[in-house]
C-alpha cells in the first residue's frame, strides 16, 4: 500500500511515496501511473505528484511516452541490448576523453563516491549503492567535456540502473566486488593509457550487461558483479 501523505507534504516525500512503492513491487514495471488516482492514494493535490514524476523520470524509475502516459520503467532483452550497444562505445568514449581533462581533484572526488559505494555495500543499502555509483558515472561522462555526449549517456544509462535496482537484488560481496572494480578504473584513469583506459572500460561494461541479462531474465541467478 501506498502511504498516504500529509496536506502539508512536499514534492520529496511523494517522490519517495511513488519510489517505494516501484521498488517494493506495488508498482510493477510496466504499470501505469494514472496522476489524478496517484494523488487520491497519496493524499496530494495532482500538480504535486505531476513534479514528482517528472523528479522520477529524471531518476529512471518512469517512462513517459506520447499517447500512451506514465508508466513504470520496463526494459525487455532486446532494448537492454541496444542500449549496450551504444553505452560500450559512448561511455569507453567518454573516459578515453576525460583522461585529458583529470585532475587530482577529481580523482579524489571519484575516491569519495568508491568509499560511499563500499560503507553502501557493507550495509546492503542499495539506493545509496546505485545512487553513488550513477554519480560516478556522471563525474566520468562530464570530465569528458562534451555536453552532448553527457546527455546521451545520461539518457541511456539512467533507466538501465533504475530498472536493475527495482528488478535484481545481489549478495553483499557482489556490490563490494562493484565497487573495487571501479577503484580499478579510477587507477587506470590516473596512470594507464588511453588505449588501456578504453579496453578496461568496455570490458568492465560488457561484463555487467552479461550479468544484468542472467540477473534478469533467469531464475535462480545469484551473486554477479556489476559495474
Amino acid at each position: 500500500m501506498l502511504k498516504l501523505i500529509q496536506a502539508i507534504s512536499k514534492k520529496d516525500q511523494v517522490v519517495a511515496a511513488i519510489k517505494d512503492a516501484i521498488l517494493s513491487g506495488a508498482i510493477e514495471p510496466g504499470d501505469q501511473i494514472v496522476e489524478s488516482r496517484m494523488a487520491q492514494q497519496l493524499g496530494s493535490g495532482i500538480p504535486l505528484v505531476r513534479e514528482a514524476l517528472i523528479a522520477l523520470e529524471h531518476q529512471g524509475f518512469v517512462q513517459k511516452t506520447p499517447y500512451k502516459g506514465t508508466t513504470a520503467t520496463k526494459l525487455e532483452p532486446k532494448q537492454i541490448r541496444e542500449i549496450f550497444q551504444l553505452r560500450v562505445e559512448l561511455e569507453a568514449l567518454a573516459i578515453e576523453w576525460a583522461k585529458e581533462n583529470v585532475t587530482p581533484a577529481d580523482i579524489k572526488e571519484l575516491k569519495v563516491l568508491i568509499e560511499r559505494m563500499e560503507r553502501a555495500a557493507t550495509e546492503l543499502d542499495l539506493d545509496q549503492f546505485y545512487e553513488n555509483d550513477l554519480d560516478w558515472h556522471r563525474k566520468l561522462w562530464v570530465l569528458s567535456g562534451n555536453t552532448y555526449l553527457a546527455d546521451v549517456l545520461e539518457r541511456l544509462v539512467v533507466p538501465l540502473f533504475a530498472f536493475f535496482v527495482m528488478k535484481t537484488k545481489r549478495e553483499r560481496n557482489a556490490y563490494i566486488e562493484s565497487a573495487a572494480m571501479h577503484s580499478q578504473i579510477v587507477e587506470a584513469l590516473a596512470q594507464k593509457s588511453a588505449r588501456e583506459l578504453r579496453a578496461l572500460m568496455k570490458k568492465s561494461l560488457m561484463g555487467w550487461k552479461d550479468d544484468m541479462m542472467k540477473l534478469l531474465f533467469t531464475e535462480n541467478s545469484r551473486g554477479q558483479k556489476s559495474l
